[in-house]
């Protein structure tokens, strides 16, 4: 049985080569950064930023063993200073909210993130924010993996 953390941190280990590929700036686990307008203009400066938490889990019975699935959420985000179209689209400075949703989909997507987990799916991608060059997307993720209790 793996911990919300391990998946959490495994996720944000085999999305680190977006750094290089994509120019993505930082890849972490999110800690509020984006809770206000204020937080997003003043972290813009690390922007494109994918940041990754929990989301909840569900439960299902199968005897002793129950199934545990797992979402997480990941918020993707990236600036333009000509305007949130490119924000959104990518320009010469930045890969864009699209490309990186893209690249985080052929990353995650069927992937066991080299654990004992079921292969992560994905559930739904949504926009969160737009205003002044400012793009963030939400895309949540689900794994799940199977828990045996002892009979007693």
């Amino acid at each position: 049985m793996y911990t919300i953390q391990q998946i959490e941190d495994a996720i944000v280990n085999e999305l680190q080569p977006l750094k290089a590929s994509l120019g993505v700036r930082v890849i972490k686990s999110y800690q509020g950064e984006l809770e206000s307008e204020e937080d997003i203009n003043r972290l813009i400066r690390l922007f494109p930023a994918i940041y990754v938490v929990y989301g909840g889990s569900q439960y299902t019975e199968h005897g002793a063993r129950k199934i545990e699935k797992m979402s997480y959420v990941l918020f993707v985000c990236d600036k333009s200073l000509r305007a949130e179209e490119e924000a959104r689209r990518g320009g010469a400075k930045n890969p864009g909210t699209y490309a990186m949703l893209n690249a985080i989909r052929d990353k995650l997507f069927g992937s066991m993130l080299s654990l004992e987990i079921f292969p992560v799916d994905l559930l739904r991608e949504v926009p969160v924010w737009f205003s002044r060059g400012i793009s963030i997307y939400s895309a949540e993720y689900e794994t799940a993996q199977a828990l045996l209790y002892p009979s007693t």
